[in-house]
């Protein structure tokens, strides 16, 4: 029996797969992209042309047209070298990939943020948040902060207290969030059940407050249990300056 003289390189191998499978992948769309052009009877070649060329590509969604990192539109032309292969080279490139991971991480968008949310198992979503708080306020949650997140990190907040003593993280993620955008308009939507998981974290967060934070958390207790009534007090002032301006007869009617 013959003997290899030199060992097999599977980096080599699997790269050709992957670009033979790349390559498989085309040919098909380039194929059914020929048959369309035929039988949607494509006026001259050019035409016939670049709907062959332009096979691989998919139409654009709405998220498509924000700006993200990183991101290639052409996935099948654009064959990049990825940021696997580069680990199994060199621990220096290793290193690279770490840091843009985490500079992608922060500046998620908040629809990329909620579909991590969502998989996250619950013991570890507190963490998750909390590792990204620097971008709630000006990045993830600029256009508006979502009632039903809000109702899901107070469950979590409540969980999280059961285990620790410190409630220093959970005080200043409730301080942060409080200043997202549309955060009164949120909590106004929330449910009865909702707004009583707040309660019970704000009672729980009172019983292991020092004399440092107790100020904190009766500002807070004031922005999330008592949104809803400022939001009245601020509807019905509103409502009798409009009056008043009537009244006097700067408005017309």
């Amino acid at each position: 029996m013959n003997t290899l003289k030199a060992p097999i390189d599977y980096r080599s191998l699997e790269e050709e797969l992957h670009e033979a499978l790349m390559a498989d992948e085309l040919y098909k769309l380039q194929n059914d992209a020929k048959i369309r052009a035929i039988e949607q009877a494509a006026p001259t070649y050019e035409h016939f042309r670049q709907m062959v060329n332009g096979a691989h590509l998919k139409p654009l969604d709405r998220n498509d047209m924000k700006p993200k990192i990183g991101v290639h539109w052409n996935p099948l032309i654009n064959t990049a070298k990825s940021c696997d292969s580069s680990v199994s080279t060199t621990s220096g490139k290793l290193t690279c990939c770490k840091k843009n991971d985490v500079v992608n991480k922060s500046r998620e968008t908040c629809e990329d943020f909620l579909q991590s949310w969502k998989v996250t198992v619950d013991s570890e979503k507190f963490i998750y948040v909390w590792n990204r708080r620097n971008d709630l306020q000006s990045h993830i949650f600029r256009t508006e902060i979502p009632a039903t997140f809000l109702a899901n990190f107070a469950s979590v907040c409540l969980e999280h207290l059961s285990k620790v003593d410190d409630i220093t993280s959970i005080i200043e993620l409730l301080d942060i969030l409080r200043t997202c955008n549309r955060f009164d308009l949120a909590m106004c939507f929330m449910t009865k059940d909702e707004k009583s998981t707040f309660e019970q974290l704000f009672q729980q967060l009172q019983k292991k407050s020092d004399k440092s934070s107790e100020s904190k958390i009766k500002s807070l207790i004031i922005k999330y249990i008592f949104t809803e009534q400022r939001v009245n007090q601020n509807l019905r002032a509103i409502n009798s300056n409009w009056k008043t301006e009537v009244e006097k007869g700067q408005v017309n009617l």
